[in-house]
């Protein structure tokens, strides 16, 4: 429930703001067609960044270095005490 409050309010935020700094007036039904067109591209904008966001930190190589060899090395078996992983 809080999260789509919280959604709820960026949306409403972001339209104010973007209302104040083209300097429409919705009740004419041009500014209104210029507004929504305006939030539409906004919003998709929003949506590809965060696409291209996810997807960089999902492709990101999040272990740790080493981390291939000790996973060679344990599919082989080997005694992980008696090797140094430091190379």
């Amino acid at each position: 429930m809080r999260i789509r409050i919280f959604i709820l309010i960026f949306l409403f935020l972001s339209a104010f703001l973007i209302i104040s700094n083209s300097n429409l007036h919705l009740g004419d039904s041009m500014e209104a067609r210029q507004f929504a067109n305006l939030y539409y591209s906004w919003l998709l904008g929003v949506v590809g960044n965060t696409f291209k966001s996810t997807a960089y930190v999902i492709g990101f190589n999040w272990l740790p270095n080493g981390i291939d060899k000790i996973n060679n090395l344990t599919a082989n078996g080997t005694n992980l005490s008696a090797i140094n992983l430091s190379k």
